[in-house]
Order: structure tokens, then sequence, then C-alpha cells
């Protein structure tokens, strides 16, 4: 899939995005790098670093493909799904999202809008663009990119394998903020783009 001039300026708003605030010298030198494990979502390296007091030691990193993040608003509602996660052994509540890993050149808000169809069944006649944030800084570059979708109209869920047992559920978005306050939505990744939507008062 190829990426258009608006998808373009997206990638390269991100990228100003990710480095701002980084040093041009960088503290920590690599020694030596090494892949330990790869697979079709992610790999895991293992790098020999040298730091900036002349010591030594080791540093592990989780390389992943960005993915994206949707709020899909309809009024003064929010649509979000509810999955089985495997590593909590328990169903969690979020926003929609995820990445292709088969077309990893495929631009962001066109993986937004396939993944909102797949997992809701949604296609949104607006998308607007939120801002980019990192996942897990301390172990993994990956980040990914939130978008707001409006004007939304349902066609069917197109759920892959790994997504059976996916649900559907729409509430009111002043219920879906207080869940926030209670402590009830644990997905930092929907926290953070619901928050940052607010912030910039792109939802009320």
């Amino acid at each position: 899939m190829y990426c258009t001039v608006k998808a373009l300026t997206l990638l390269l708003e991100s990228y100003k995005q990710r480095n701002q605030g980084l040093t041009v010298k960088k503290e920590i030198k690599t020694l030596e790098s090494r892949q330990i494990y790869r697979n079709r979502w992610m790999s895991l390296k293992e790098d020999r670093i040298l730091r900036a007091n002349g010591s030594e030691g080791l540093y592990s990193v989780i390389e992943k493909d960005d993915f994206v993040v949707i709020i899909p608003v309809e009024n003064d509602e929010i649509y979000l799904v509810e999955q089985y996660r495997y590593p909590l052994g328990q169903r969690t509540t979020e926003l929609p999202q995820g990445s292709w890993e088969c077309s990893r050149d495929a631009a962001p808000e066109d993986v937004a809008r396939g993944e909102l169809k797949e997992e809701t069944g949604l296609n949104a006649g607006k998308m607007e663009y939120v801002g980019y944030q990192k996942l897990a800084q301390g172990y993994s570059a990956q980040g990914y990119h939130i978008y707001l979708a409006t004007e939304l109209t349902f066609t069917g869920q197109q759920l892959e394998e790994e997504e059976y047992g996916l649900t559907v559920k729409k509430l009111k978005i002043s219920a879906f903020a207080q869940l926030i306050r209670d402590g009830k939505i644990t997905d930092a990744t929907s926290v953070t783009a619901f928050l940052l939507a607010r912030t910039k008062n792109m939802i009320s």
C-alpha cells in the first residue's frame, strides 16, 4: 500500500515528535548488538553497551512496529472493544488498536481505518490525527499514532483469528472518563489517547 502526500506529512510530523527533546550526543554507546529472538510480530535484541562514565553493561531491547489507536466517537458516546488479554489472563476494555504486520509501509491513517472496520465494523467518514506517543521507552522505541474517528457507519466486523471473542461496546464519553478515574481502564494507550484528545479539545 502506497503512502499518500498526507500520510507522508503525518510520518514527518511523527518523526519530529519522536525526536523532540533528544540530545545529539549519545550518552550510551553500543559496543555489540545481537538478535536473541524473532517472530512475525517482534524481535528481541541484547546489546553490550558503554556508558558515559566508562562502565559497560547489557541492555535488552524489544523491537516492534508502531501501531495505531482509534477513538471512535458518535455524538456523546464512544465505541470500545472488550477482548481477552492472554498475559493478564482476563478480559479488558480498551480503544480499538492494532498494526499491519504484512504491510509495514502502509500509511498510519489507512491502518487506523482498517483496524476500526476490522474490530468494530465501523467506517469513519472523518478521521482526525490526534498525535503520536511512545509506549514503553525504557525497553522499546515502539510508538503509536492516535486518531479520532467520527461520522461513523456500521458495515460489519472482519475479525482476525487472534481477535476471536472480541466484542464491541458503546458508552457515554462521561462514563468512560469515570472508568479511567476509577482505575477500571488499565490499558495505558487507551488512557493516553483519550486524555490527549481531550487536552486538545477534540472531544468533550
